[in-house]
């Protein structure tokens, strides 16, 4: 289990918000983080990477898109805008090296409980037990793809994430 409180903390590249980093891979080849992203701007370029940002919370636009609650995938590359409707926002980020690695992310609801087969599982809501730990909100799970019973307390959102060698 990954606690809140262990993510570690580093400013954004182009100075527009705060990541903090869950996990990652040692040759870079993979990274989950939390972003604060504070204001509106472009966001940095990742060439070669792919990237999948789910919004925690309102008003995120993407080149005019609203973000959320659906994870929102796009090329590393891609000039992506932000704006920001309502002040800062929070998101979860996944990117991965294409060619090395692909991922996919879903946010679903947790009201009963059920299986999870996914790598890295962050709990949004709760607090929800996972595999006999309890999570409590924006803690992470890494299970490496084994299952698990994730039990919720009380209703509860998931996001989960499987990583695919490509």
């Amino acid at each position: 289990m990954i606690r809140r409180a262990a993510f570690e903390t580093r400013p954004w590249r182009n100075g527009g918000g705060i990541s903090h980093e869950i996990a990652w891979h040692p040759d870079d080849d993979w990274r989950l983080s939390l972003a604060e992203i504070a204001r509106g701007g472009p966001f940095s370029d990742y060439s070669g990477f792919d990237r999948t940002l789910t919004a925690i919370g309102e008003g995120l636009r993407l080149n005019g898109r609203l973000v959320g609650p659906a994870p929102f995938s796009f090329a590393g590359e891609e000039k992506v805008e932000a704006v920001l409707e309502a002040g800062q926002v929070l998101a979860f980020n996944v990117i991965t090296r294409r060619g090395a690695v692909t991922h996919s992310v879903q946010r679903t609801a947790l009201t009963v409980p059920r299986e999870v087969a996914a790598d890295f599982v962050l709990v949004l809501g709760g607090p929800v037990a996972l595999g006999g730990e309890r999570l409590h909100p924006l803690d992470v799970a890494e299970t490496g793809g084994v299952p698990v019973r994730a039990v919720p307390e009380a209703a509860a959102e998931l996001v989960e994430v499987t990583l695919r060698p490509a």
